[in-house]
């Protein structure tokens, strides 16, 4: 994949994520980034301060499903981690290769 295409997918894909969240961002949130494979598979990390609400996870999962129905053709398969790290353990390093579309300034 060339460093264009690659630079066009990234994007569709951050404003897919950020659309899906619109209404449904929780304040626990703290980071969201992806990784696509070799093998064509598409993960998407979520990292959040404190467990999630039952309605709260539901809501992520809404918001995935909406990513799945923009990218139904395009990707083998699409994740969704849902990860809870504690605000004092820096998760930068964890970014995925298509980068971070969301990252909390932590206090």
């Amino acid at each position: 994949m060339n460093n264009e295409v690659s630079i066009n997918i990234r994007n569709q894909i951050n404003q897919s994520v950020m659309y899906s969240l619109l209404g449904r961002a929780t304040k626990k949130m703290r980071g969201i980034t992806a990784e696509l494979n070799k093998d064509n598979l598409l993960t998407i990390k979520m990292f959040f301060d404190n467990n999630l609400s039952e309605e709260e996870e539901e809501e992520m999962q809404i918001a995935n499903t909406e990513v799945v129905a923009d990218f139904f053709n395009d990707f083998k398969d699409i994740y969704l981690d849902l990860l809870v790290v504690h605000k004092s353990i820096d998760i930068y390093d964890q970014k995925g290769n298509l980068g971070w579309f969301y990252l909390r300034k932590e206090y």
